[in-house]
């Protein structure tokens, strides 16, 4: 058995809604013919396997955090492969895995069931009323809602903002810009409220993250629109007393806003004080409140390191970088690369290459902490820089500093640069077979220079024949075949030949593997 804390129910109803019903039926095809071997745990929550197809590929799966799994397969997530180590696994754990295939209709999830019709209110919201007046209409119509579940959390969104959106559909573009505006802060606020109220049930503790990440993503939607259609310098003029309202109802919330909190409060504030909110007497307001909570030690950490945050924000708008750096050095806790991803991309689209540049650099020893996690989108930002600025051995050393996470990039960038040993070392180094290697990449260095395929061909097929098993075997002679070809290339059969009457000495004791070699034509 193995060592995993099963949801059965979880897993009928969430996980199999990740994958399309062919890919799950050609899973179970997998399933039934055996193709799934090795499979191991780690911890109660993560699955690791083989599954022999075409190929053999790796799946991992993450059934605390499902979107995080994954298939060395070209197709990616929710493959027929992960789906085919789903059964097996359930079949193990003594579950019936026709359940996960076609789960019964008593299971399917029921549409929730809560009032969402419009209340009696005093008034609809007029565009000559405050954020306030608005505001209290919002809470007399969905602050009491009833919500069951996550799903229904993700519904409650939806429709409250399709109601409460059609009320300004006549109103004059800029004082509905900022009228939505209020509405997305005011239900990201709503759904943040009501997960902490049911923050000890099962369904949110499950499920919670998926749907709340669809939320955000609409809110972030519907505030990069919003801000779109109005006019900031108009704003800032004639509806200055709004911006202010705005600017206080964002302090409080991204103050209250703690680690548990599934909206991106900060991102929002970024958003906001960069455009719409950056007016001279806004922005002093703001920077003295922001200051009162950072240094105010009464206040809990989460509050005064979201005002630091805050503060770094007008020390990167004023391009005073170097202060934003001491500044969540010494008043944040923990460096996240990601939350600095968005200013890295401005100033891309900006073409400040040489402030992107430090940047790089002063986020390089936090991302290698978490290297698998950030090292795609940080090197990314090194490629951009590296098309503008003189920084190749730079970046190389940033790409190595990230290996293993950085193997696709750094292979890209060796195979470009026509460092074809390099690149074969590097496969030889991460313990690379040519079947975790891409085919192109393959291709194109059997064209250039095939001599360097031989270490790894030579690895992997000795590989293959150290695991013991038929399958294996034949790997090894697919292998082997491949090393023959290269040898001819490079017009050295005779080497090859040599080495293979070395090799089928060597395990001349493995029947099944002399069988191989010779249904393989590799002997005679």
């Amino acid at each position: 058995m193995l060592e995993l804390k099963i949801d059965w129910e979880h897993w009928t109803e969430r996980i199999r809604s990740y994958f399309d019903k062919t890919i799950l039926k050609r899973g179970w095809n997998y399933y039934n013919e055996g193709a799934v071997s090795e499979v191991s745990t780690e911890g109660t929550a993560v699955i690791k396997a083989r599954v022999s197809g075409s190929s053999t590929y790796k799946v991992n799966i993450d059934l605390k955090a499902f979107t995080r799994s994954s298939c060395s397969c070209p197709y990616g997530s929710y493959c027929k492969h992960m789906a085919a180590v789903l059964f097996e696994v359930a079949e193990q754990e003594g579950f019936d895995p026709e359940e996960l295939l076609s789960p019964s209709k008593a299971k399917v999830l029921t549409h929730p069931k809560f009032d969402l019709a419009p209340k009696q209110a005093v008034k609809l919201p007029k565009a000559t009323d405050t954020c306030e007046e608005w505001l209290t209409y919002f809470e007399k119509q969905y602050t009491n809602s009833k919500v069951y579940n996550a799903f229904s959390v993700e519904e409650l969104y939806a429709r409250a903002w399709g109601q409460l959106n059609k009320l300004a559909d006549d109103w004059e573009p800029t004082i509905r810009g900022i009228y939505d505006i209020q509405v997305v802060l005011y239900l990201m606020q709503l759904c943040d409220a009501l997960a902490e109220s049911k923050s000890g049930m099962y369904d949110f503790f499950y499920n919670g993250a998926y749907y709340f990440s669809k939320i955000a993503k609409q809110s972030w939607n519907q505030l990069a629109s919003a801000l779109r259609e109005i006019d900031d310098e108009k704003a800032q003029m004639m509806y200055l007393g709004h911006l202010k309202e705005l600017a206080v109802y964002l302090t409080i919330h991204v103050a209250k806003a703690s680690t548990h909190s599934h909206m991106n409060w900060s991102e929002v504030n970024k958003l906001l004080w960069s455009g719409l909110l950056y007016e001279k007497s806004l922005v002093a307001d703001e920077l003295a409140k922001l200051r009162l909570i950072a240094a105010d030690q009464n206040r809990d950490n989460d509050a005064r390191e979201a005002a630091v945050i805050g503060l770094t924000h007008f020390d990167i708008m004023s391009e005073n970088d170097e202060n934003a750096w001491e500044r969540v050095i010494t008043g944040v806790d923990v460096i996240e690369p990601e939350d600095w991803f968005s200013y890295l991309q401005a100033f891309v689209k900006e073409e400040q290459w040489n402030r992107l540049l430090k940047w790089l650099r002063w986020l390089g020893p936090e991302v290698r902490k978490d290297a698998s996690y950030y090292a795609s989108d940080y090197l990314n930002f090194w490629k951009e820089v590296s098309e503008h600025v003189e920084v190749e051995k730079e970046h190389r050393e940033a790409m190595v500093t990230l290996l293993p996470a950085s193997y696709r990039e750094y292979s890209s960038f060796l195979l470009k640069k026509e460092e074809y040993k390099a690149w074969a070392d590097l496969c030889l180094l991460l313990d690379l077979s040519p079947i975790h290697i891409e085919t192109a990449d393959l291709k194109m260095v059997e064209k250039a220079d095939p001599s360097v395929l031989l270490p790894i061909y030579h690895y992997a097929a000795e590989e293959c024949i150290q695991s013991k098993n038929r399958e294996a075997y034949k790997e090894a002679i697919r292998l082997l075949k491949k090393l023959a070809t290269a040898y001819k290339k490079l017009k050295q059969t005779p080497r090859f030949e040599v080495y293979v009457q070395q090799l089928s000495k060597q395990y001349s004791r493995y029947r099944a593997f002399q069988e191989e070699l010779r249904k393989g034509k590799i002997i005679t």
